[in-house]
């Protein structure tokens, strides 16, 4: 309608243009004024206003073009130097707004940006001011608009284009009769947030204009990318920054010296290294075989070509050291623990060596051997004073009686009766004082290839009457072809004797059920011997001492059997323990090497 009115209003002026020009000249040249005659004047002077009426337009049409494009180029290059300049991103999207309004000739824009849980992070906005205060509130509460869900879930833009039909909208009674486009902002698959501007209507189906729209949603979205990767860098390296101040702290105030070895020379050594060898400079202690002791340097040459030949990665090992003291101008023998590993400095390798002084330890450790050693010979000598005591009394006793007969001049019959009592009583003694150097001094075993079920057996059947007569029920579960051991036979048998007499022993106050069963396996390249009793078992309390000399838990026992035992079996490089039966009894396991694993000379 307008257009006609205006072609209609230029259609006028041309023909009253013309018309006037023709009568003025009729007029001068002396010509009657006839109406006829001014209609081709009108007809031409018409249309000549039409068409430069039309052609006015088209020119304010392409003038306003060119303003309208103009300004896009302002506004992409401001935003542009937006994105290079501005850093900080509430800052950049309030600006970006700020230019859209001046530059587009937006009635408003703003901005919303979510993290990836969805919730809200920043907003901006221009042109709307408190109204969108409630836009804010609705997006904390994680709920979008109409025009925002659809825009999330599309790549272009969304345009509405009548406000009215946007009734969940909080911005409605802003918009006014005006349109608007609604674009997510996504960079790399990834989106970051949504952008929406209030435009004139006739704007929201121009092609050019949904194009800039799409251009500073992507020239924002990367930037909104760009600021998260420096912020995800900064954050990791500040991160990187507090994990090497953690470490560097916990390095250096370990208790724990540690250093790193690099071509033989130490390149790193913590303040506790430094005080047990001394400030670098300096080689390393453990290739410098003057500052070992003698009897370690075999084993701390082995360890130093294991852990540099990449044999082993990480290595253990306790020796002595000579550490010189600075301040007491003398050198200390220190026991050490070293643990080292192979890793990598400054792109070559390295060992990283931990060094703890165990010395205190090891003092604790040897003033504790000295005191168990104390313990035992303690109950050494009460066990061999009980044992002598009552024998040792009765000489007594029958010394003073033979006294009274020699004073009395009774019959010689009387006097040999006591010395036999006397030479009983002797023996006893002799017969203690001998188990005792049996023990402390036993013979060297007569080490053969062994089948182990040959001793085995004949302890059996050596013992075999006795416990029939006691009514002891004896299993045997031995491996057939089992590998041959370096083994003393008669050793062994007498252990196994020993076993089954203190199992015999007791269950020896049970009425039924006594039962004893002997096996033997291989495991784990190792030759298994158990002997196991149906009886009450030992008590938890005993277990610990129950291979100590003169420990018994009977009462006419004597404590050595199980301390021979487990010296035979130790000399035989094997281990003798004890567990519990099946039935709830004892049960002695015996492990023994087998032929190859034994080196005696």
């Amino acid at each position: 309608m307008r257009r006609f009115i205006n072609g209609a209003q230029y259609f006028l002026m041309g023909a009253i243009a013309l018309s006037l020009f023709t009568t003025i000249q009729k007029t001068m040249l002396g010509f009657p004024f006839v109406l006829k005659g001014y209609f081709i004047p009108v007809l031409m002077g018409g249309s000549f206003g039409l068409v430069l009426g039309i052609w006015r337009l088209k020119s304010k049409k392409n003038e306003k073009k060119m303003e309208r494009l103009n300004l896009m180029l302002r506004t992409i290059r401001n935003v542009n130097k937006l994105l290079v300049k501005e850093k900080d991103r509430n800052r950049l999207l309030q600006e970006i707004c700020d230019n859209l309004i001046e530059n587009r000739g937006y009635y408003n824009a703003w901005f919303a940006v979510f993290n990836e849980s969805g919730e809200l992070v920043a907003t901006a906005e221009s042109g709307l001011g408190k109204d969108f205060l409630p836009m804010i509130h609705r997006l904390k509460r994680g709920e979008l608009t109409d025009c925002g869900r659809r825009a999330m879930s599309q790549p272009r833009p969304v345009a509405t284009s009548d406000p009215a039909n946007c009734t969940d909208c909080p911005l409605l009674s802003s918009c006014g009769d005006r349109g608007a486009m609604t674009l997510r902002l996504e960079y790399g698959g990834k989106v970051y947030g949504i952008v929406s501007a209030s435009i004139p209507k006739y704007l929201i189906v121009d092609e050019k204009e949904q194009r800039l729209f799409e251009e500073v949603a992507g020239d924002v979205a990367f930037s909104l990318h760009s600021i998260k990767q420096e912020e995800d860098h900064k954050r990791a390296d500040e991160a990187l920054r507090e994990s090497e101040q953690r470490f560097r702290h916990l390095v250096e105030s370990s208790l724990t010296g540690i250093s790193i070895i690099q071509d033989g020379q130490i390149v790193y050594q913590n303040d506790e290294q430094e005080r047990l060898f001394g400030p670098l400079p300096r080689s390393s202690k453990l290739s410098d075989f003057k500052y070992i002791h003698p009897d370690d340097i075999e084993k701390v040459q082995k360890f130093n070509l294991d852990i540099s030949s990449d044999t082993m990665q990480t290595l253990d090992m306790d020796f002595r050291l000579y550490v010189p003291d600075r301040i007491k101008n003398r050198v200390d023998m220190k026991w050490v623990n070293c643990r080292s590993t192979v890793t990598e400095y400054k792109g070559k390798k390295a060992i990283l060596a931990n060094i703890m002084d165990i010395t205190r330890t090891k003092e604790m450790e040897h003033l504790l051997r000295i005191q168990n050693k104390m313990a035992s010979l303690g109950r050494v000598a009460a066990g061999i004073a009980h044992e002598i005591r009552n024998p040792l009394s009765g000489i007594n006793i029958y010394l003073n009686t033979l006294d009274k007969i020699y004073d009395k001049g009774e019959k010689l019959d009387n006097i040999k009766m006591i010395l036999g009592k006397i030479q009983s009583a002797s023996g006893k003694i002799e017969s203690v004082i001998r188990r005792v150097m049996d023990f402390s001094k036993p013979n060297e075993p007569n080490f053969v290839l062994t089948d182990i079920n040959k001793p085995v057996k004949e302890a059996v059947n050596l013992s075999g009457v006795t416990l029939r007569k006691k009514g002891i029920e004896i299993e045997k579960a031995l491996a057939d072809n089992l590998p041959l051991c370096q083994a003393d036979p008669a050793r062994i048998e007498e252990v196994i004797l020993n076993l089954i007499n203190n199992a015999a022993d007791a269950m020896q106050g049970m009425e039924e059920g006594k039962k004893i069963e002997i096996t033997s396996s291989i495991e784990n390249d190792r030759i298994l011997v158990t002997v196991s009793d149906a009886g009450p078992g030992v008590p938890s309390a005993m277990k610990d001492r129950i291979f100590d000399p003169f420990y018994s838990t009977k009462n006419s026992g004597t404590g050595i059997g199980l301390s021979i035992a487990h010296r035979i079996i130790t000399d035989h490089r094997g281990s003798l323990t004890l567990g519990n039966s099946k039935w709830g009894g004892a049960e002695f396991v015996i492990e023994m090497p087998l032929a190859q694993g034994m080196n005696h000379k």
